[in-house]
């Protein structure tokens, strides 16, 4: 079993000795994720090579060992953590090197281990990390083997001191692994940094700073050339610096020019990639590439931000890091799927609540014209969590600060550093200061060129402390309110959501949203730059954040078990559009559109009920429980004119103004049939959607969001599951039961691929995630679909009851 394990690694390793492919060496950075072996609990001299690691588990990360657990009140994560597990979990790789190993440097990076793990090599230790969503690395050089012997790896993570989060971590290494080789004279971990001083249609100039080691004993002369290759292939700038590189480091700068560049956008998101080279007597021994967007981002307190110097407004949402019923070890087709699900939405930017997320969803928001606040801590010395980063964060917030600047400083997408969220400093003028100088001082240190900025909801003992002063831009949490006094108050500061309601009606005074008056601000003028929606998806822990109640006391009614999760996203945890989505995409869209969304209690008309982090409970069907009863009738457009028809007949003409009101509104008698709203443009074109009564489930319906997978043991299939009524109309809950849980689906995979997890929405539902059944919610409910190493067909069933079995067909490739 080790051999096999062993055998993908060694042929890359040879392949890096080979003169065929040395210039071809891109960092040396070879996967790390397979064959690892893994069990719960502590293990006494786990750490040890001489260790018996046989009978434990085989697999592959990146892996969450909490999500394979139930859900159960008597975790000690409690509400906050969605009552996950926790625990301590071991990890150990056996893998060997050859003899082109022979003096080379060996590194190992970990893109994220939660949380306080330890590392070692053949019982060696490398260090600890008690931040878990730090990418770190440590030099192995000194402990490898020799060629052809085995070494191991061995990761402890431990999360069993509880609660140590406000959310839903996961536990273990939880994001990619990579090993990487490097010859003595190398390029930096992170140690090329782009940044473009000017762009224009005409011309463009990017500056290099390049850090370059020399780990021998004698100075070494060598050529940095870097290279900007556009679409084609072709060449669009070069720079080269022809140098003496002494002992230890040596710091390159270079300026390139490019002529009629193709820059960056929203709209474009144009990648170059940036390709810096080392040679020795003309031979390449070292390589670095990244993708690289060419533009400018500046915010002006009365403009906004301006990208490439046109107005853009920020229409964004925050994420928490899970993903759903994958819990933290995401697969890097769920970052490009859900970002493509809120492009389609509108949404233009991401806010990463509240630590560094994983480098590959900044490369899709890179490759799909996102921009992004990226954020560090929720929590500095004054901790929020009994067992939470504010022991470590004297110790550790430097190195977690450059790790985490220096990784993502040449991402186009990442338009701000935010060094904090809600921080409890706020209460404290001393330590608010003293903090947030250390923090942006920290991080200067990587990177000068954006703005730093801190989540705020306390912004009056902002303003007071002066807090507001050292930022280059100030983040309110909640506090629309103040966004109009501020800006009169505070003529140069830039202020922007960074978590808004995504309601436009709270009533109350509650020092936040006191009227429709003052979102329509937010909404309207340049001056906010944006918003954040909290949030563009439903998450676990923050358990019952959605279903909280009203006013300005609803944090005294805070629900719990048997919530697992946070109601408040647009988009559900299983990826399903809820009518919050529709509203946005109706407002954050130019694209003609309605969409009706039916009362289903009686928030939906009195907004006095609604909960402070949540849309009114509404569903877009039109199956109701009694003929006559009165239902408030949601329709959400961005066109003037809408006609309202039940069963053919007019329930009338309502004009719509965003000035005037978010979205239209009728009272309806409900009878069984046909709801539709006929929208017409300026221009006189029509749009139209429709809803139907439905009869009883008959058939159940698989949608794969994707028909080809890689066969990389890591590509994922979204297939989601619908129940349909004879005539085909989607069934929105089993009767009996409306909205909640109904049938029972099973599923069966088989083929090239793996049921990887399954899903339905409900936040108080407590079926096993990593099971092969799941009840339908609202009529729905997902399977995930992971590949293998295997090519072929993959055929994926889902059973219930009497109903025809149903079947997709995928293929790994």
């Amino acid at each position: 079993m080790k051999k096999i394990a062993y055998f993908p690694l060694l042929i890359v390793l040879m392949l890096l000795a080979s003169g065929a492919t040395a210039q071809k060496i891109d960092n040396a950075r070879i996967p790390f994720d397979f064959d690892w072996r893994f069990a719960e609990n502590d293990q006494s001299g786990a750490e040890q090579p001489a260790f018996d690691d046989s009978k434990w588990r085989l697999l592959d990360v990146p892996h969450d060992f909490s999500i394979e657990h139930p859900f159960d009140s008597a975790n000690a994560t409690g509400p906050g953590g969605g009552y996950a597990h926790s625990g301590i979990g071991w990890y150990r790789k056996h893998f060997k090197t050859g003899q082109q190993f022979s003096g080379k440097l060996v590194w190992i990076l970990f893109d994220g281990v939660y949380r306080n793990s330890e590392v070692w090599i053949n019982g060696r230790s490398l260090g600890i990390r008690p931040y878990g969503y730090s990418s770190f690395y440590y030099d192995l050089t000194p402990y490898v083997k020799p060629a052809g012997q085995d070494n191991i790896i061995a990761v402890k993570v431990n999360t069993t001191e509880q609660p140590n989060s406000r959310w839903y971590t996961g536990s273990g290494i939880y994001r990619h692994v990579w090993l990487m080789a490097k010859n003595k004279l190398h390029l930096d971990q992170w140690g090329v940094f782009a940044r473009t001083l000017e762009a224009g249609n005409d011309k463009a100039s990017v500056h290099m700073s390049i850090a370059l080691s020399n780990d021998s004993d004698v100075e070494q002369p060598c050529t940095v050339i870097t290279k900007f290759i556009g679409a084609g292939g072709k060449e669009a700038g070069m720079a080269q610096t022809a140098m003496k590189a002494i002992r230890g480091q040596s710091a390159i700068e270079q300026q390139i020019s490019l002529y009629k560049p193709v820059l960056w956008s929203v709209e474009q998101p144009n990648l170059y990639r940036v390709q810096v080279e080392v040679r020795k007597a003309g031979m390449v021994v070292d390589q670095y590439s990244l993708p690289f967007g060419i533009r400018t981002a500046h915010f002006d307190a009365n403009r906004g931000l301006l990208l490439n110097g046109k107005h853009v407004k920020l229409k964004g949402v925050n994420n928490h890091h899970d993903g759903g019923p994958l819990g933290a070890a995401v697969p890097d087709a769920t970052y490009k799927r859900r970002l493509q699900l809120l492009k389609n939405m509108g949404c233009n930017a991401l806010r990463m609540s509240h630590n560094p997320p994983s480098p590959e969803l900044l490369a899709y928001a890179d490759s799909l014209g996102f921009l992004v606040i990226d954020e560090i801590f929720d929590e500095w010395m004054d901790g929020k969590t009994p067992a939470g980063y504010a022991p470590q964060f004297a110790t550790w917030y430097q190195q977690d600060v450059a790790n985490w600047i220096k990784r993502d400083r040449n991402h186009p997408s990442v338009i701000a550093w935010s060094i904090g969220n809600e921080v409890r400093e706020q209460y404290n003028k001393e330590n608010a200061l003293r903090i947030t100088k250390m923090l942006i001082d920290a991080s200067r240190t990587y990177d000068t060129t954006r703005p730093f900025t801190a989540a705020c909801n306390e912004i009056v003992n902002v303003n007071a402390f002066g807090m507001g002063d050292l930022l280059g831009i100030v983040g309110y949490n909640y506090q629309e309110a103040h966004y109009k006094p501020d800006h009169e108050k505070y003529p140069n500061r830039v202020i922007f959501g960074t978590e808004t309601v995504m309601y436009p009606y709270h009533p109350g005074d509650c020092n936040q949203l006191h009227s429709y008056e003052q979102w329509l601000e937010g909404q309207l003028k340049d001056y906010v730059a944006g918003e954040f929606l909290w949030t563009g998806f439903d998450y676990l822990g923050e358990s019952g954040i959605g279903d909280v109640g009203t006013g300005c006391e609803f944090w005294k009614k805070w629900p719990t078990w048997p919530w697992r999760g946070a109601d408040c996203g647009v988009i559900d945890m299983c990826d399903f559009p809820k009518p919050a989505y529709w509203f946005r995409k109706a407002l954050w869209n130019n694209e003609p559109m309605v969409h009706i969304a039916v009362q289903t209690d009686p928030s939906a008309r009195n907004r006095e009920l609604c909960s402070f982090w949540n849309w009114p409970k509404v569903q877009t069907h039109w199956n109701h429980n009694r003929k006559g009863d009165t239902l408030a009738v949601h329709v959400y457009t961005n066109v003037p004119e809408v006609e309202l028809k039940l069963n053919g007949r007019s329930l009338g003409t309502r004009k719509w103004d965003l000035t005037n009101e978010a979205f239209l509104f009728w009272e309806v008698p409900y009878e069984p049939g046909k709801l539709e709203a006929i929208g017409k443009t300026a221009a006189g074109k029509k749009v139209t959607f429709a809803v139907e009564t439905a009869g009883d489930p008959a058939y159940i319906k698989l949608s794969p969001d994707r028909k080809r997978l890689k066969a990389n043991r890591q590509d994922v299939c979204y297939v989601g599951v619908q129940l349909l009524d004879a005539r085909g109309v989607p069934v929105p809950f089993t009767p009996g039961k409306p909205g909640q849980a109904g049938n029972n689906i099973t599923f069966n995979v088989s083929g090239a691929g793996k049921l990887a997890a399954v899903g339905n929405g409900d936040q108080q539902s407590h079926t096993p995630l990593k099971g092969s059944t799941m009840e339908v919610w609202q009529g729905k409910c997902l399977a995930i679909v992971q590949s293998t190493d295997k090519k072929g067909k993959i055929t994926i069933t889902a059973s219930s009851g009497n109903l025809p079995i149903a079947t997709a067909e995928l293929e790994a490739e």
